[in-house]
């Protein structure tokens, strides 16, 4: 199996994972406040990766610069990042917030020329500017259909889960560049407990309740146990793997699949359906994307 094989594979694991999720979570939060779902979810993950951060320290031995580096990186791309979107998904449709992702190629396919100095040609440019203009109409789609004060559709819900790409986007580049020498589940298990110190604190200092109880919900502890083990040990690791073997550019494009999947996952599991508007900036995206990567006799290794 070759290197971009175990890559694009790797990134399918992760879109069959996060492509419904917000429709698992979304449930979820008509019963405890986006920040006590996250704290639910990271009292999942971290413990049982933290063996995996005693079992890599000692391995790697790291130094302090690395440790910080890590640190930092970790907290600027899962609490804070997090944090927005899921304020933006209690705002805003399971489905809107997955299209939305729609935004997350365009951006890491600049950053990536900026940050990586990945190269980019003419048609690329052009396919670009197309899908950047779709993704502008979803974020603005409750503006255009008249739902902007609906309460499954919000104009300000739609910029926070934008402004989360903007934030991951970043968070995946800076990822590529400093984790490359790493086991992709060293920094994202120290990522983890990061995550549940901050949301925990965060509760305190906002005297927010954080009973275990609240696990008795069935919906709160199917998002819990589906975000604190596939989408976060599993889903996490084979995107930070996937990216690692190819360009970012390449491997944002299958956050298009996010999408794909969470059109029938929001269908079955809340009953929404994508309006007409929606699905022509969809369409407007993927020619964007078409253009931007169909390249005759061009042959990728």
């Amino acid at each position: 199996m070759t290197k971009r094989t175990k890559a694009y594979l790797s990134l399918s694991i992760t879109a069959l994972i996060w492509g419904p999720a917000f429709a698992v979570i979304k449930p979820s939060l008509s019963v405890i406040s986006p920040f006590q779902f996250l704290y639910f979810r990271y009292l999942i993950a971290a413990p049982l990766t933290l063996p995996l951060i005693f079992y890599y320290y000692k391995k790697l031995k790291p130094n302090l610069k690395t440790i910080l580096t890590v640190s930092t990186i970790e907290f600027f791309g899962t609490p804070l990042a997090l944090s927005i979107l899921y304020l933006g998904l209690a705002k805003t449709s399971a489905l809107e917030a997955s299209l939305i992702g729609a935004t997350s190629p365009i951006l890491a396919t600049i950053g990536g020329i900026i940050f990586l100095k990945e190269k980019e040609e003419r048609l690329e440019w052009i396919g670009l500017s197309i899908s950047f203009f779709g993704s502008l109409l979803l974020i603005v789609e409750p503006l255009i259909t008249g739902k902007a004060f609906a309460s499954s559709f919000s104009l300000s819900g739609n910029l926070m889960i934008f402004s989360y790409n903007l934030l991951s986007t970043t968070y995946y580049l800076l990822a590529k560049k400093h984790y490359q020498n790493l086991p992709k589940l060293f920094p994202t298990s120290i990522g983890y407990s990061i995550s549940l110190i901050s949301f925990f604190i965060f509760l305190k200092l906002t005297q927010s309740s954080t009973p275990i109880s609240l696990l008795s919900t069935p919906s709160v502890a199917t998002a819990a146990i589906y975000m604190g083990f596939f989408g976060s040990i599993i889903a996490l690791t084979t995107r930070m793997y996937g990216q690692d073997q190819i360009e970012a550019s390449e491997a944002s494009l299958f956050n298009y699949l996010h999408g794909v999947i969470a059109i029938p996952a929001s269908y079955f599991l809340l009953k929404e359906i994508p309006t007409i508007k929606q699905i022509i900036a969809i369409l407007v995206i993927s020619f964007g994307v078409f253009i931007a990567e169909y390249r005759p006799g061009k042959i990728k290794k």
